[in-house]
This record gives structure tokens, C-alpha cells and sequence, in this order.
């Protein structure tokens, strides 16, 4: 009986946790988030844009560093 108490309770102040920390967000908000994963590669974040038609703000990928010639490589 202590533990079925004891899970509730659990329960509940995950439930009232979560419920407090979105309280003051919109859903737009809410919105822009499940789309975050998918913002920093292009062309996967237009792929979402065109199935969901809700706009993806895409960070630009810095593009990889050029290596000087020999620097990285190793050929035995």
C-alpha cells in the first residue's frame, strides 16, 4: 500500500512539475521546439517545411575547416 502511495505521489509532482514549467508557454512556442531538432541541416528542414507547411528556422553550418596539405592524413 506504500508504494502504490508513493508511485501517486510520484506521479503527480511529475504532472504538476511539467504543468508548471509550460504554464507560460504559447503555442507557438511550443511549436518552434518540436521543430528544433531538424534546424541545423538544411535540407532536412526544408523537407519539414514542405510536409508539416510550418516554417523551420535553419542555423547555417559553419563549413568545415580546410586542412593545410598532409595535416590530418596518415598514410602508412
Amino acid at each position: 500500500m506504500f508504494e502504490l502511495a508513493l508511485n501517486s505521489a510520484a506521479v503527480i509532482s511529475l504532472y504538476l512539475t511539467v504543468g508548471w514549467c509550460l504554464k507560460h508557454k504559447t503555442a507557438k512556442d511550443i511549436d518552434e521546439a518540436s521543430l528544433m531538432p531538424f534546424a541545423d541541416d538544411p535540407e532536412v528542414a526544408r523537407r519539414v517545411e514542405l510536409a508539416t507547411g510550418k516554417t523551420v528556422s535553419a542555423v547555417q553550418t559553419a563549413e568545415p575547416e580546410l586542412r593545410k596539405p598532409g595535416w590530418g592524413t596518415l598514410d602508412l
